[in-house]
């Protein structure tokens, strides 16, 4: 059995829970020990909210931040603001979202996805 997160189903659950509940930022936060992942909402409709979603060590965590720096890499050569990740299990196939990293040193870095 893999220890691993596997990218697709992954991300198909991370972003069909954010819509079904309006979040709207994706915050990946990643460091040498551990990579976490909290939902935000900003909404004068539904309200402002955080939410852990998740963490795992970097190792096990590699092929969801892969497919999302692979997404964002195509957008960058492309000169586009906005990047696409398939997500085989929703009926979309495909998210599209908006991408800030911040670095804050010592290995440390920030992700936000805006969706």
């Amino acid at each position: 059995m893999s220890d691993k997160y596997p990218a697709g189903e992954f991300l198909s659950a991370l972003f069909l829970y954010a819509r079904d509940f309006n979040y709207n930022h994706l915050v990946f936060e990643a460091n040498r020990f551990k990579v976490s992942v909290n939902l935000v909402r900003r909404s004068n409709t539904y309200g402002n909210a955080d939410l852990f979603y998740a963490s795992a060590d970097p190792k096990s965590f590699a092929p969801v931040m892969s497919a999302i720096n692979q997404a964002i890499e195509v957008a960058e050569l492309e000169g586009d603001l906005q990047a696409k990740v398939q997500t085989p299990n929703l009926e979309r196939k495909e998210q599209i979202f908006q991408f800030k990293l911040r670095e804050f040193g010592h290995g440390r870095y920030q992700l936000d996805l805006s969706i």
